[in-house]
């Protein structure tokens, strides 16, 4: 093999070996990029594709079921309002910036200092969408213990319900039930690790006392 063979021969592997590289970094891009682009569309429409699904279910099978597609459909309405939040949130935060940056170009102080917060992008989201979401959210929490009791008493008669309508609201409070337990026992230990301790300290002041009421 010639001098002119073997410098193109090592050039050739030189650009494969530079290529591979090149390609994985693509591939990770557009991975990267997928990954990214279905997280928002979660953000921003799956909870309103999850409502509508609730509430589509529920008016499909009213005349069974007893109170359960009742109850659903009015966890569903509420859900469906809460999942709004995000996208006028999205929108107040935009008119935020947008309001900031004006300020800045007629040379006036900006009303907030730091990041972007919850508070600026309130007074600009439009309907007062902000306090609706709350109220739903609301709506929805005193729902749902009632919600709850209903779906477990009927589980030995599920049969008497559509099937997908059933475990549907099943899943539903059972996803309530877990957050449920999950808060009372953080309140639980947070009241343990503030009231245990304040309890072992006054019972020790009143030893303290006692001894030294019963040593004069």
């Amino acid at each position: 093999m010639s001098v002119r063979d073997k410098y193109r021969s090592t050039f050739n592997e030189l650009q494969r070996a530079e290529s591979i590289p090149e390609r994985i970094s693509v591939f990770r891009k557009a991975w990267a990029w997928m990954i990214e682009a279905s997280q928002n569309a979660v953000t921003h429409y799956g909870f309103i594709v999850i409502s509508l699904y609730i509430i589509g279910l529920s008016l499909w099978s009213l005349d069974t079921c007893n109170e359960i597609p009742l109850l659903l459909l009015m966890v569903g309405m509420g859900l469906f309002v809460c999942s709004l939040y995000q996208p006028f949130y999205s929108y107040g935060k935009k008119k935020a910036a947008e309001d900031r940056q004006e300020r800045i170009d007629n040379h006036l102080e900006p009303l907030h200092d730091g990041d972007i917060g919850t508070e600026e992008v309130n007074k600009f989201i439009p309907c007062r969408m902000n306090r609706v979401c709350n109220y739903a959210f609301t709506f929805v929490s005193g729902v749902a213990p009632f919600f709850t009791y209903f779906t477990f008493s009927h589980f030995s008669s599920r049969e008497e319900c559509y099937t997908i309508t059933y475990w549907t609201a099943f899943v539903l409070v059972f996803i309530y039930s877990c957050y449920v337990i999950v808060i009372l026992s953080a309140c639980c230990l947070c009241c343990f690790y503030f009231t245990i301790p304040e309890l072992m300290r006054k019972s020790h002041n009143n030893r303290e006392r006692d001894v030294e009421t019963g040593n004069s």
